[in-house]
């Protein structure tokens, strides 16, 4: 038994092809044919059911795929102890971000991780939730954090995520809203108001009171805080995404509290269930937490 057996049996399980898990791993088809093969022969069972559209794994090859996956994660944990030296980390480490995060928490976290790990190659990416959640399970990034509601159950079992936080969203106007004078306002008033909304999440929040006024889609840009300023429409944005935001410590947006409904999300970490947690992972992890716990 060879460890290039148990990544070749992984990858296979993953994209369900032989042809693709060559592909992937840049080595031929029978290659991987010829190794799996070895293998079922060497362990007296057969792994995969195989036929024109892709391979299977059998019961008892979901067990053993099982195994090697949790094999490989030990292997992968060994080869980064031995290189874990004089507390120096190697190696790169790639997450996808909601906007909120990159904008608020995100940038003190990379500040003191690049300080203290300046050999990992750090790879950054601002995305919406939909295109985390793809990112994270075709394996093109390390980690996702996301904004979901509280309530959140994932539907994908191929993915852990684990909980940082919850934050509240606020309802933004401009300062010469009437609205300004304010500090709350509810859900039904908000349905009379021009809304600028990018949320999927949101806009279905405001449909089970009624229908919105949606004047604009735009994510957290500067055209969309600049429309909110002039008093064009009413936006939405967490309470972290909009800490130390210039538009409201200048006043020019006036931040309200949302009342007669629950407006708030839950701030998580999202990764592939079978993919190592990387040492990089774990320390910006790590940082990340440290970050927030002294918010």
């Amino acid at each position: 038994m060879r460890i290039e057996q148990l990544n070749y049996i992984i990858e296979v399980s993953q994209t369900g092809s032989i042809s693709l898990a060559a592909e992937k791993l840049h080595v031929s088809q029978p290659n991987i044919s010829q190794a799996i093969v070895s293998l079922e022969e060497e362990l007296g069972v057969k792994l995969f059911n195989r036929s024109r559209i892709g391979a299977v794994p059998t019961e008892d090859g979901k067990l053993i795929i099982s195994k090697a996956i949790e094999i490989m994660n030990k292997v992968e944990e060994l080869r980064e102890t031995a290189g874990f030296q004089f507390n120096q980390l190697s190696g790169s480490l790639s997450i996808a971000s909601v906007p909120s995060l990159c904008l608020s928490i995100l940038p003190p976290t990379l500040a003191i991780f690049k300080d203290k790990h300046a050999d990992v190659e750090l790879v950054m990416l601002e995305m919406n939730y939909p295109q985390i959640v793809q990112e994270v399970l075709g394996g093109q990034v390390d980690l996702g954090l996301i904004a979901v509601s509280r309530n959140f159950q994932s539907p994908h079992t191929q993915l852990i995520s684990e909980h940082l936080m919850d934050c509240r969203i606020m309802a933004y106007v401009g300062k010469k809203s009437p609205l300004s004078q304010r500090t709350s306002i509810s859900i039904e008033e908000l349905l009379l108001e021009p809304l600028l909304i990018s949320s999927d999440y949101l806009i279905n929040i405001f449909k089970k009171h009624g229908d919105p006024k949606i004047l604009f889609k735009l994510g957290n840009s500067e055209a969309a805080k600049r429309i909110i300023a002039e008093g064009i429409a009413i936006g939405f944005y967490t309470v972290t995404g909009m800490r130390n935001d210039p538009y409201l410590e200048t006043g020019n947006i006036v931040a309200l509290e949302v009342t007669g409904v629950d407006f708030g999300v839950s701030f998580q970490t999202l990764r592939l269930k079978t993919r190592h947690l990387s040492l990089p992972c774990k320390e910006f992890t790590k940082e990340l937490k440290t970050i927030i716990a002294a918010m």
